[in-house]
């Protein structure tokens, strides 16, 4: 029986030698130095198995590698040793599927590192230990579905986080605990819902957040209370219907695609974006006169009546394009003596009251095109205001078989036909229907481009999932 055993064993032996002596001659040796320049390494090919050899000495005062066109499953091990000055690398689009430990030892001086767009699925914990003054941290674009409490133990000076385009589905609560000095947070275009309580608590430095094209149906201003310095916060492409912003100053708001349909805001903001959304009126905010910038492009607001500008008297930047608008009051803009740029294209008007601009002294840029004008009126326009206070504007695309005239490049019509060239310039029942119908059209298009934007989500997310 021992004998037997022996025998056993020497096979087994043998069998292990060969098995790692075949491994060996299998591994394919990787002289990087062939392929870096300056700070850029191109066209280099590692596998898994692949014997990397980097330098037979370290390289100093490299601060800076980037790898183009090249495919590595994983960070060589002796990295940060070969190039011990090393403070900024770029391995993007590299195939890159896996952190290893210890990935990161001897990076102390690495300040700055980007994997995105690679097959990364997982974070591990304590991966970055070693690489504790790294400041800047972009994971965007890999397949992320897992990150731990510890994953970013290590990273206590970091100041910028991605994880934008992954496919986390929930964040642990502890996983920004370590970010102290965290200013700017990315993780758009991922799979969160919702947001455990206290995840941010650690985190009072925070002044950029952005959640765009997550799931959030309800948005909770509470988990910020402490975040008294964000300045800009984004959420558009989440399925927002009202949304409550409760912060002391934000420099700028987004909340676009989102089929918002009641906006509350306290405290101040000075840009405010909700393109492409269901509001019905325009935001009653108790401090208006803060805003500088307002989109409210294609939304279903209509004819604007009331005034509901009179609040927004330190407007600089006002876009209403596609808002279903068939004529411009005559006291809409009266307060907006600081406007610069205006934008009332994609409309139905045909005319308007040359009054209309008679408070706008600051304005520079006018976009008016995409409308139902009528030509003798464009023509008014161009020469008494537009080509006369020398204001910029954009010429229309619109196929020339579509229109009956171009005036300096914007698209207009005759009221009777091509051939009379001729209107009144009062405004008759047939060019307003006329204008109705191109209007109704255009907003059956925007209700079907909201549709396949849902569609096109619901698309991503299956795919996501497999």
């Amino acid at each position: 029986m021992k004998l037997v055993f022996l025998c056993v064993c020497v096979i087994a032996a043998l069998h292990a030698h060969y098995h790692a002596t075949t491994q060996a001659a299998q591994l394919r040796r990787v002289w990087m130095q062939d392929h870096c320049k300056n700070g850029i390494c191109m066209n280099i090919e590692i596998g898994r198995n692949d014997f990397v050899l980097l330098s037979q000495m370290p390289i100093a005062n490299q601060i800076m590698l980037s790898f183009l066109n090249s495919s590595i499953s994983k960070i060589p091990s002796l990295m940060f040793e070969t190039f011990p000055d090393l403070q900024v690398l770029h391995m993007d689009n590299c195939s890159v599927d896996v952190l290893e430990s210890p990935q990161f030892e001897g990076a102390s001086n690495l300040k700055s590192l980007s994997l995105a767009h690679n097959q990364l699925r997982d974070i591990p914990k304590n991966i970055f230990l070693g690489a504790e003054n790294l400041h800047s941290l972009t994971l965007n674009n890999n397949k992320i579905q897992k990150v731990h409490n510890m994953s970013f133990h290590a990273l206590k000076e970091l100041k910028e986080l991605s994880l934008a385009n992954n496919r986390l589905e929930h964040l642990p609560t502890g996983i920004f605990a370590p970010l102290r000095k965290l200013l700017d947070l990315d993780i758009s275009g991922n799979l969160l819902q919702t947001f455990p309580r206290g995840i941010f608590d650690k985190n009072l430095n925070l002044t950029q957040i952005n959640l765009g094209r997550n799931r959030f149906a309800v948005f909770e201003s509470e988990l910020f209370k402490l975040q008294h310095r964000i300045t800009m916060l984004d959420l558009s492409g989440n399925v927002l219907q009202e949304l409550i912003l409760n912060f002391p100053e934000l420099s700028t708001a987004k909340a676009n695609n989102c089929d918002l349909r009641k906006l509350t805001v306290y405290g101040y903001v000075s840009e405010l974006e909700l393109r492409n959304n269901s509001l019905r009126e325009v935001p009653h905010l108790q401090h208006a006169a803060n805003v500088t910038s307002l989109d409210l492009s294609h939304n279903p607001l209509g004819a604007m009546r009331g005034n509901p500008l009179r609040r927004y008297i330190g407007l600089e930047r006002l876009n209403l394009s596609a808002i279903n608008m068939h004529d411009v009051p005559e006291q809409l803009f009266k307060k907006q003596t600081q406007l610069k740029i205006l934008d009332i294209s994609g409309n139905a008007l045909y005319n308007m009251k040359f009054t209309i601009f008679d408070s706008l002294k600051s304005l520079e840029f006018l976009c008016f095109q995409q409308n139902n004008w009528n030509c003798d009126f464009l023509q008014l326009l161009m020469n008494s205001y537009v080509k006369r206070r020398d204001v910029g504007y954009i010429e229309d695309t619109i196929e020339p078989e579509m229109v009956d005239d171009y005036i300096d490049g914007v698209a207009c019509w005759y009221e009777n036909n091509k051939s009379s060239k001729k209107c009144d310039s009062a405004t008759s029942d047939a060019a307003m229907e006329l204008a109705i119908v191109r209007n109704d059209m255009k907003s059956f298009v925007d209700v079907m481009d909201k549709k396949f934007v849902k569609v096109y989500r619901m698309l991503d997310e299956i795919k996501a999932h497999l």
